[in-house]
């Protein structure tokens, strides 16, 4: 079984048509959406869990889902709510910045009575990300789908993903973070925002890490764009480069890059547990180096999920 459910929030990016941002073209986006659709692009089998607004995007965004083969079984439509957007404006490197509607969106109205829809033996992995923790209620059922994932023995991945202007209270994101450490096998982080967290514990980046490994997480991966990556884990730590790239759209990297190693690890090793494979350094440092690929592939294209690659394109031997 190697069955991904991707839970959170499905948008609507606005990304600009220029370096300028002169003008925006509506695109389906949200963390981890992207990593669904990443996967399925990818040839596996992914479902996206989350709320949907009952507005004019709709269509649109369960279209888009369906377009690249993620099951929608449990994208639920929120009846009198709205889909969040962000517009997404572009420097002159290609590097991001955001800007948030999002209040009371359908999103973050994703509830316990909806989780219980969901046949969570049918799936051996969830991935969730720090959006739904900004908000109570949505951080409150992000929490009861980590207790679901426990009990039916999935692996849990959590890609921190911070994107501060959500967070009302910046000062207490290290704080509301902390609390889904212990129920993660895998987390990624950005190299800002290991030292954004360790900093608001008041620790040095390298007792961080070793702070989540004494949580019970397995392996961390700390990715910082163009620089080289690592993979840390209690046995090993593992550095890798990153595909020297021209970079046009960054938008979507860092979930092509997740989705690459979640896929790795169900598809490429399949006589071996993923939660075996986790804890071996060779087979993490070939997961890494194809997720680098998925990363440095998806900057080559504008948008979120068209730029996601497919399998063949990151086999191909030049980005």
């Amino acid at each position: 079984m190697n069955k991904l459910l991707s839970f959170g929030e499905l948008l609507i990016d606005m990304l600009p048509h220029d370096s300028k941002n002169s003008a925006y073209s509506p695109i389906p986006g949200g963390a981890p959406a992207n990593v669904a659709v990443g996967y399925a692009k990818l040839g596996g089998n992914a479902t996206f869990c989350g709320g949907m607004g009952d507005d004019n995007f709709a269509a649109q965004l369960t279209d888009a889902l369906t377009e690249y083969n993620v099951a929608t079984d449990y994208l639920f439509t929120i009846k009198d709510s709205q889909t969040a957007m962000v517009i997404v404006s572009l420097d002159e490197q290609a590097e991001r910045s955001f800007n948030f509607y999002r209040h009371e969106t359908a999103d973050l109205l994703v509830n316990e009575q909806h989780l219980e829809q969901i046949q969570w033996q049918d799936f051996s992995a969830l991935h969730f990300c720090s959006n739904t923790l900004t908000d109570s209620h949505a951080a409150n059922t992000t929490l009861s789908t980590l207790k679901h994932a426990r009990q039916h023995g999935m692996l849990t991945s959590f890609d921190v993903n911070l994107r501060y202007s959500l967070w009302q209270q910046p000062d207490d994101i290290a704080a509301t973070v902390e609390r889904y450490y212990s129920s993660c096998d895998l987390i990624k982080l950005s190299r800002d925002e290991l030292e954004f967290l360790a900093n608001q514990h008041a620790i040095e980046p390298n007792s961080f890490i070793e702070k989540l490994l004494n949580l019970g997480v397995k392996l961390i991966f700390i990715t910082d764009g163009p620089n080289p990556a690592k993979a840390i884990s209690s046995a090993f730590s593992i550095e890798q480069n990153a595909p020297t790239i021209t970079a046009i759209d960054t938008t979507s990297a860092g979930d092509a890059f997740i989705a690459g190693v979640l896929y790795y690890f169900h598809h490429f090793n399949t006589k071996l547990p993923v939660t075996e494979q986790i804890c071996n350094d060779k087979i993490v440092a070939q997961a890494m180096a194809f997720g680098l690929r998925c990363g440095a592939k998806a900057c080559l294209k504008k948008g979120a999920f068209p730029a996601l690659p497919y399998l063949e394109e990151v086999l191909h031997n030049e980005c």
